[in-house]
């Protein structure tokens, strides 16, 4: 399969060189990240290591069989029209943060995905698998289809453990919920994820779990959102949080 990476920073690193091991990838990417990765190949580190010899563009050229959307929720929109220029009518898994991203896809053939693993950018070229988490895709209609089988079997075969989900928007609520009770308490406090498990931290996550649990209840999705934060706490312990990382780089964060 060819599978192009549409915005690969940490997370967009990682999983593009997980899928390279049984798929032609291509990562579009730009600035001195790009430049290591088409000089010198992309290194990864931590639960996935190896120096991964993978083509970069900084645009997207058409001609592929998917796309794995991983920019972040704030720049879809621009994602939207530079994809636009060659779209094929490919299908677009987001991996991205937040609900309304499908919203914004709707003009595209969009698979909403989720996954919890943890990656950091450490330099340019240079990424850490921090975390293994868990990886849903699905239809938005809940359809099991014959596409999505093939793709989470190719995922899962790379390595990349991928199920297929009938309630995969139910699981973009809990997955935002759980964001909420993890981001913001590390970009404040600049600690990794395992520090929440603290006692007084994770009285605070505790906390936030509550309030988003009443909120997804409202909607009719009933989950223990604090049981939920912790088991993604404790598997990606070692891994600093997107938002923590926006902020060391001085970027815009996801917060809105």
């Amino acid at each position: 399969m060819r599978i192009a990476i549409f915005g690969a920073g940490s997370l967009g690193s990682v999983i593009g060189a997980i899928l390279s091991r049984k798929n032609e990838v291509l990562l579009i990417t730009r600035g001195m990240h790009l430049k290591k990765i088409r000089e010198e190949g992309l290194i990864v580190k931590g639960l996935t290591q190896g120096i991964f010899k993978i083509d970069g563009l900084n645009y997207y050229p058409g001609g592929f069989d998917l796309i794995i959307l991983t920019v972040k929720a704030y720049q879809t929109e621009g994602a939207v029209k530079e994809i636009k220029k060659e779209y094929e009518d490919e299908g677009i898994i987001t991996f991205q943060n937040g609900v309304g991203v499908v919203d914004l896809l709707k003009d595209f053939d969009v698979i909403p995905g989720v996954t919890t693993h943890g990656a950091t950018l450490v330099e340019p070229g240079t990424v850490i698998h921090a975390g293994r988490g868990y990886t849903y895709i699905g239809e938005k209609n809940g359809e099991i289809t014959e596409r999505v089988i093939k793709i989470a079997h190719n995922f899962t075969d790379c390595g990349f453990e991928t199920e297929v989900v009938n309630d995969i928007m139910e699981r973009r609520w809990i997955k935002a919920a759980v964001n909420t009770c993890i981001n913001p308490l590390t970009a404040i406090l600049n600690v990794n994820n395992g520090a929440l498990i603290d006692n007084n931290l994770n009285q605070i996550v505790r906390c936030i779990a509550d309030e988003c649990e009443k909120v997804l209840g409202k909607k009719g999705i009933y989950v223990d959102i604090y049981e939920e934060a912790k088991k993604v706490i404790k598997n990606t312990a070692d891994n600093y949080s997107s938002m923590l990382q926006d902020l060391r780089r001085g970027k815009r964060t996801e917060v809105d």
